[in-house]
């Protein structure tokens, strides 16, 4: 197949590979792709793998032809550039139209406008945009995960890398290549701050799934889950409100029900048509969310359903929660793990020749690779670099590079950041404070110039892909790569990082007013982040609110780790509430106790009792009492009796000191 269509696909519209209906500009857009390898002498997309250059047809912008050929007129390069657009609708209207342009550019005296290389931010972005290099054994292996899964036989891999391996481009190429085998491919990514709700990256594959489903249907493959669905969805709530709310059950059966009709709607949907599910920066992941993701691998076996997992390793201490969930998965023997290595010497020249269109001379290949280790996120940095600074204009001149190559992956993005304006850096250091992905709306009042401006130094931004818009969704934006916005972030200051949080805090606060069930966690995370400069009440309240929220949705470890916020910031406190530091404690027990945390829900318990006796809290203690047997007898089991009032009581007057002994009785 691959062999048969590399000579066809350098010129196939992106309709076409998406299995859309082809029409009259279908066509149009294979003559923008000859004009352009005319005027230039390449085509606009290239790559060693065919599935590569269908990737950039369909997901990335073309290099302006001036590029490559300064003296290519402005308005033909404009005219090549409209014929190339992603959609038919974008395309000049006819052949007659097309026909009419280029007789008029003809015409006309030529005129080649100034252009120079280091000053065309756009077409530098869009440098090695979709180019895929080598990866021939891990795009093999994955592959034939697909073919074996279309067939009936599910997998679950995990890509393995450090910052900047090429992850995220080693899946979009296992996507294209699923589209084409007519699979359906659903993403979820996780949050790097802790302000995503529970569930997130589940979130996001159940709302595009139903997004492109007829309501009858979607209600069909859901079957008797969907109502347990809707209770962590609530787009599905909104859609489906006569769903009968599922019978109130134990935290763990509750959560059993959940996953299980979770799995079940997605081997349902697979049956009528093979799922890939990519599930993008695990590291960052909830554990809500990695428990999930334990109870479908137990279901793939037989079903047709490929799960992806991208995650970085450095990442991963051994308390970390995916480090657990990947032990317990390695030793049920439910995935298999791909490490993404960095590219190899030959590989770095390849890609510095396709990207530039120029042969590099091997001393800066070397050079490159040595400094790089073959890192394909910092390759294409040093690449643009490269470009910008004159380096690769006249290769073979030079007998070593002038320009010093920078040590490190943050560098690069500092010298990247560094060709943007004072105002566009200012603005992107407040965005990165909000996260990886912001809104317009939230974004405007945090910066200190009118709308149009934030519009415009968001262009900039955009020119520069240092972020891209999020696809339908007007006004959200999103940092291109993680990287970029941890640098950025890690460029402020302590105590000017806290203020920004509050005053994110208190315009999404503003922004959300009409429906805050929803932002509960993002608004908790930014007052908690907060809070060493005040704001302790409401970082307290949000986290509360936040909890008792995650709890609805039985996310009880997310609970667990809102209350926790919340105790910290009381105990910052002069003098501390020692009476709602007990109530947080109780609340924190009771969340550790159903995640099956009993002994860290027997401490909190313990903590509890200590702060109900120092308030002479008859009522706190009997709770904490409460608490502490059922903790036990989860412990134990039921070899021994715990339940009784006495044993409790027993084991509070041990702890008492002998005058606070009577406020138990």
């Amino acid at each position: 197949m691959e062999g048969v269509l590399v000579g066809t696909v350098v010129y196939m519209p992106p309709e076409i590979m998406l299995g859309h209906q082809a029409e009259p500009r279908s066509d149009l857009y294979s003559l923008g792709v000859m004009l352009y390898e005319l005027v230039t002498g390449r085509p606009p997309f290239a790559g060693d793998q065919f599935v590569a250059i269908i990737s950039q047809h369909i997901n990335s912008p073309p290099v302006a032809p001036s590029w490559h050929n300064p003296e290519v007129p402005q308005a033909l390069e404009n005219l090549i550039l409209r014929l190339l657009a992603k959609t038919p609708e974008e395309r000049p209207g006819s052949a007659a139209e097309v026909a009419k342009e280029l007789a008029a550019i003809g015409s006309s005296t030529p005129t080649v406008t100034e252009r120079a290389v280091h000053q065309d931010a756009k077409s530098l972005s869009r440098l090695a945009g979709g180019v895929f290099i080598g990866r021939e054994q891990e795009t093999k292996e994955l592959r034939v995960a697909l073919n074996d899964t279309i067939s009936g036989t599910g997998h679950l891999f995990m890509l393995v890398g450090e910052p900047g391996s090429g992850k995220t481009r080693m899946t979009e190429q296992l996507a294209t290549y699923a589209r084409l085998c007519n699979t359906q491919v659903l993403a979820g990514s996780c949050y790097e701050g802790e302000g995503a709700p529970a569930f997130w990256p589940w979130l996001q594959i159940v709302r595009s799934f139903a997004h492109e489903r007829e309501s009858a249907t979607l209600l069909s493959v859901m079957g008797p889950g969907a109502a347990d669905i809707a209770q962590v969805v609530p787009e599905i709530k909104e859609r489906f409100p006569d769903l009968t709310t599922p019978p109130s059950l134990e935290p763990e059966q509750a959560r059993f029900r959940l996953f299980d009709s979770v799995t079940t709607f997605l081997k349902n949907a697979s049956r009528r048509q093979p799922l890939v599910i990519i599930l993008d920066d695990l590291h960052w992941a909830d554990k809500p969310s990695l428990l999930l993701l334990q109870f479908l691998a137990r279901e793939l076996k037989e079903a047709r359903i490929l799960v992806i997992g991208t995650y970085r390793d450095i990442d991963l201490g051994r308390q970390h929660p995916l480090s657990r969930t990947l032990g317990e998965l390695s030793r049920q023997g439910l995935s298999a793990r791909i490490v993404l290595r960095g590219l190899t010497e030959p590989d770095v020249a390849r890609f510095i020749e396709m990207t530039t269109g120029i042969k590099p001379a091997e001393h800066l290949v070397r050079t490159v690779y040595q400094q790089t280790e073959g890192n394909p996120f910092f390759l294409t940095e040093i690449v643009r670099l490269l470009v910008v600074e004159g380096q690769l204009e006249h290769p073979h001149s030079r007998t070593s590079t002038s320009t010093r190559i920078p040590e490190g992956v943050r560098e690069v993005i500092g010298r990247r950041l560094d060709q943007l304006s004072d105002k566009c850096n200012r603005l992107l250091t407040i965005a990165s404070v909000i996260g990886r992905e912001f809104s317009l709306d939230a974004l405007e009042p945090l910066s200190d110039t009118s709308g149009d401006q934030v519009l415009e130094l968001l262009d900039e931004a955009l020119a520069a892909r240092v972020i891209i818009e999020v696809p339908g969704v007007i006004g959200h934006y999103r940092f291109v790569h993680a990287l970029i916005r941890e640098t950025l972030y890690d460029e402020i200051s302590i105590a000017r990082r806290v203020r920004l949080h509050r005053r994110i805090g208190e315009v999404l606060e503003k922004l959300y007013s009409n429906n805050l069930e929803p932002h509960l966690t993002e608004l908790a995370y930014h007052f908690f982040q907060a809070s060493p400069a005040g704001n302790s009440d409401k970082a307290v309240g949000y986290a509360i609110k936040a909890a008792e929220r995650a709890t609805s949705l039985l996310a009880y470890e997310e609970a667990a780790d809102h209350y926790e916020h919340a105790i910290s910031v009381l105990e910052l406190q002069e003098p501390p509430d020692d009476q709602q530091r007990g109530k947080l404690f109780l609340a924190l027990g009771d969340a550790q106790k159903k995640a099956g945390n009993v002994s860290r829900a027997r401490e909190s318990f313990l903590q509890a009792a200590d702060l109900a006796r120092k308030v002479r809290s008859p009522e706190h203690l009997a709770r904490a009492a409460l608490g502490l047997g059922t903790s036990l007898s989860a412990a134990i089991g039921n070899t021994c009796n715990v339940a009784g009032s006495s044993f409790r009581g027993q084991l509070l007057l041990a702890r008492a000191p002998r005058t606070d002994q009577s406020a138990i009785s």
